[in-house]
């Protein structure tokens, strides 16, 4: 019988291998067609010169918007909590009295401690070099740099022949401080929950994400030993730092207040409104967003670090669906017999609570949760407000709630969590919408304007003054009368003191108002240092004399010379120079979406 498609005879009793070998072209045409459609497809553009479409690209390879922040949220998460379990563990160890925190005999127990094993103290150094370099970057937004630097580094490994086997890999998390226990054991409950491990078995993409994080963090390693090796400051530019931040100092110092400055004139009102006019950017209404909260709890017979393992896994679920779908997330993860139990519904039945629109400062009592925050206390909303700038307007989602799809604009930018909580719960947020501020009319902002006009006028009015008294008093220091230098600053209405000696290496010491270590440093006895203006009043201060005390700090440090501080700063600075030699080497692109605003 005919084979009928649509109403007319494709081919009668020729099988389909007999057609493909009859018409060989025709089908290798076929299925090319067909591999090029699904590569054209290919989002991320991954091997493949074709695609044109990707979020960041380095060394040609593309990398799709959740890609992207997989790799940067990964990165981020894992180093800090790899920090944090080495930090926790030395705590642990020292705090004898179990009260949280060590005191000033455990410390000094603590430091003992490390002088003997500062493999420590090395990998607490690194890991924070890492977290802060790879922060750092072409964005503004600390996971798109968190992901460049992770592609730039594949780059480079490629590049050096240096990929990471799993023997090196394994070798490298067992030699880490945050996976060796007091004992000297290998903390395989920290590797579980790294690795999202459920009854007896490890996620493999939870694993496979921990351990690219490691592979990673050993081509930084590998890099920065290729580039940094033994670099340090020179032993005497040591000695003569050590001689400048021991030294005291004693001096004279006049202070202006700005009550002794004659306060200018009140501005008219054309002044003012020209005033607002052109500054009226600054005077806006508050920004308002509307926000809502998922909760998640351990049942009875989970803890809150189970909970945090399938958190994980979540997260990673999310991201790869931009964000969408995390009701439908949540309800899988709790019927999944894998996972420690946990509840996430309401008293009513919901997921998630959304909140009434709100600004920083009216936030709802449950945005004023405390929550763990990078390794800090801090309250959720201010997460909220100061971490997330991607939302739609308010006008957007309440459309899309109409509509019935909540969800048509939400991504995985909007999404901050899960953050643990004094309640031992873990707190996910999504700032629904956001409205924009808005310039405010005149009559509002007239008198926070007129305020500000003041405090200018008045500000400049003192730094006039204080600048024309500081240039008589250079003027007159020329004379070699110290003396008369500070009459003439009382007779302008200024307080003469005087001050020291004062240690510029003890942090206890007293510095007179408006010094600053480093401008004592740098003032020859005699002068002036820099004139201070501040909000209250100007410093003019003077060096008369100086001299280094022999402390036993001073002694030790000068035996030791150790400054590791300085030398990380040094290799810090050098990674971050070939930081920016990689973006343009393997020619790193943005997409158009992302905003290019190079950190500092």
């Amino acid at each position: 019988m005919p084979v009928r498609c649509a109403g007319y005879s494709f081919f009668t009793a020729m099988t389909v291998l007999e057609f493909i070998r009859k018409n060989s072209l025709l089908a290798l045409i076929v299925i090319a067609a067909l591999l090029i459609g699904f590569i054209m497809m290919d989002y991320s553009g991954k091997q493949n010169p074709l695609s044109k479409d990707f979020y960041i690209q380095v060394d040609g390879t593309g990398y799709s918007y959740p890609e992207t922040y997989t790799m940067g949220e990964n990165g981020s998460a894992y180093v800090q909590s790899l920090y944090s379990s080495t930090t926790r563990k030395m705590i642990e160890r020292f705090d004898t009295d179990k009260n949280g925190e060590l005191n000033e005999a455990e410390n000094a127990t603590m430091s003992a401690w490390l002088s003997q094993n500062p493999q420590v103290d090395t990998s607490l150094r690194t890991m924070d070099a890492i977290y802060r370099s790879w922060g750092y970057g072409l964005t503004g937004e600390a996971e798109i740099n968190f992901a460049i630097n992770r592609a730039v580094l594949k780059a480079e490994a490629k590049k050096l022949g240096f990929i990471p086997s799993k023997e090196q890999i394994d070798a490298y998390i067992q030699s880490m401080p945050a996976f060796v226990n007091a004992d000297g054991s290998f903390d395989q409950e920290l590797y579980h929950r790294m690795t999202g491990f459920h009854n007896g078995v490890a996620s493999n993409p939870t694993e496979k994400a921990f351990r690219d994080v490691i592979s990673d963090m050993m081509v930084w390693e590998c890099v920065n030993a290729l580039i940094t090796d033994n670099l340090q400051y020179n032993t005497k530019a040591q000695g003569d730092l050590i001689d400048a931040i021991h030294q005291q100092v004693s001096g004279k110092t006049a202070w202006l207040a700005k009550e002794v400055v004659p306060a200018p004139a009140e501005p008219t009102e054309e002044e003012l409104k020209a005033y607002w006019e052109t500054n009226k950017e600054r005077y806006k209404s508050d920004e308002r967003r509307i926000i809502s909260l998922y909760t998640l709890r351990p049942a009875e017979d989970s803890n809150l670090d189970a909970l945090m393992s399938t958190a994980d896994i979540i997260m990673q679920d999310l991201s790869q669906a931009n964000g969408k779908g995390l009701d439908q997330m949540l309800e899988g993860a709790a019927a999944n017999p894998e996972n420690a139990p946990f509840t996430y519904l309401l008293a009513d039945g919901k997921t998630h609570i959304t909140l009434p629109i709100c600004t920083l400062a009216t936030m709802p009592a449950e945005l004023q949760t405390m929550v763990d925050h990078n390794g800090e206390s801090i309250e959720l909303g201010k997460v909220l407000f100061n971490e997330v700038d991607s939302a739609p307007s308010v006008a957007e989602y309440e459309a899309a709630v109409a509509a019935g799809d909540p969800e048509k604009h939400t991504s995985i930018r909007q999404i901050r969590g899960f953050f643990p909580t004094k309640e031992n719960t873990l707190i996910l947020a999504r700032v629904e919408a956001t409205e924009v501020p808005t310039v405010l009319p005149y009559e509002q902002a007239r008198e926070k304007a007129l305020a500000d006009l003041k405090a200018e006028r008045n500000d400049t009015a003192l730094a006039d003054a204080a600048k024309k008294l500081y240039d008589e008093m250079s003027a007159t220091l020329e004379g070699g009368d110290i003396n008369a230098v500070f009459e003439k600053a009382q007779a302008a209405g200024a307080v003469v003191s005087v001050f020291g000696p004062v240690s510029l290496g003890n942090l206890e010491s007293e510095l007179p108002r408006g010094a600053s270590p480093q401008s004592l440093m740098s003032t020859p006895s005699g002068k002036l240092t820099e004139l201070a203006v501040l909000p209250e009043g100007a410093a003019i201060t003077a060096v008369i004399s100086r001299s280094i005390v022999a402390s036993p700090e001073y002694t030790a440090t000068k035996a030791f010379m150790y400054m590791p501080e300085f030398n990380n700063k040094l290799r810090g600075d050098i990674m971050t120079d070939w930081q920016n030699s990689a973006y343009i080497r393997f020619n790193v692109l943005l997409s158009d979406k992302i905003k290019s605003t190079p950190q500092q």
